[in-house]
Formats: structure tokens, C-alpha cells, sequence
């Protein structure tokens, strides 16, 4: 464990930091000002393709997936939302078709997991380095303890050069 208590708080500071701002970044709403062909764009690439396994309309070649993006391209000019936009094809096709996750519930986890799991590595190398760090320090023993340790060793010695005689035949 790390012995100096203020990179011990360092290190809880930079965890908590980072867990707060992976949620302030996932709960906030990334929306800017955009052209509505890049909106409808957008959209493409965050709806499946009913027809393919997974791939978004937006890749896809077929013919539902080129209705599709001509329904959001006339959604959009028409002023609906990007989330109005999603839910009409969530209720026509279920919910499996919108490819983004939701920033509410267990979802927010999916936007929070990369940040936490890097305010873990950075929290462990912190810690690692540091343990190696007081493992490398080089103490001083004072002159008592050099005393004891010498005649431990002069104990230890006598004791191994005892019986390396009594088992000599």
C-alpha cells in the first residue's frame, strides 16, 4: 500500500475525477448545430438495417435500408427530433434497431465503462509505481540493530558449522 498519505489521496482524487467526469460526458448531450444531410446522415449510421444482421442503414445496400434513409432524410427536413426520429423506428421495428444506447438506467454504463476503466489503470499504475518506489529506497539500519544483525548471523553461522561436523562420519 502506498506509505506516503498524500499520494494515497492523489490517487483517490484522480479516481473519483475521473468517475465524475465519465458520467458529466455521458449524460451530457453531444448535439451541435448540423446541416440537415448530416443529420440525417447521423441517423443513418445509429439505425439497423432491418433486412441485415446488425450493419446500420447507412452501409447498407438494401432496399429497405435505401427507404429507410430516405424517410429519415424527409423526417429531418420536416423538423422532427433526432429522439422522435428514433422512437418511430423503434415502435415500427422494436428496439433492437436503434444501435446507440441510452444515456438513462443501466445503459449510461455502456458510456461510463471506458473512462472508469481507465481511471482504474491509471489509479493501479499509481500504485504500482509507487509500491516499487518505497521497495527500491535504500534505509539505513541504526548502529543497534547492525549489532543484533551481526550476532544473528554469528548465531546462525555457529549453528550450521555445529552440525556440519556432528554429521560428518
Amino acid at each position: 500500500m502506498l506509505k506516503q498519505p498524500s499520494l494515497r489521496r492523489l490517487s483517490w482524487i484522480l479516481l473519483i475525477a475521473t468517475f465524475v467526469t465519465a458520467l458529466i460526458i455521458g449524460i451530457v448531450d453531444k448535439s451541435s448545430e448540423q446541416s440537415s444531410a448530416d443529420r440525417a446522415a447521423s441517423l443513418a449510421s445509429t439505425i439497423a438495417c432491418p433486412q441485415c444482421s446488425g450493419q446500420p442503414v447507412s452501409e447498407s445496400n438494401a432496399p429497405i435500408a435505401q427507404v429507410i434513409r430516405a424517410e429519415i432524410k424527409s423526417q429531418v427536413d420536416n423538423g422532427l427530433t433526432d429522439d422522435e426520429i428514433r422512437s418511430f423506428y423503434r415502435a415500427q421495428y422494436g428496439d433492437w434497431v436503434d444501435l446507440n444506447p441510452g444515456n438513462d438506467g443501466i445503459e449510461i454504463f455502456v458510456w461510463v465503462s471506458p473512462f472508469l476503466l481507465a481511471g482504474v489503470a491509471v489509479g493501479g499504475m499509481i500504485l504500482a509505481f509507487s509500491r516499487k518506489r518505497d521497495a527500491d529506497t535504500n534505509e539505513e539500519l541504526s548502529d543497534e540493530l547492525q549489532e543484533r544483525v551481526k550476532e544473528l548471523r554469528t548465531t546462525y553461522e555457529s549453528d550450521i558449522s555445529s552440525r556440519g561436523e556432528n554429521e560428518r562420519p
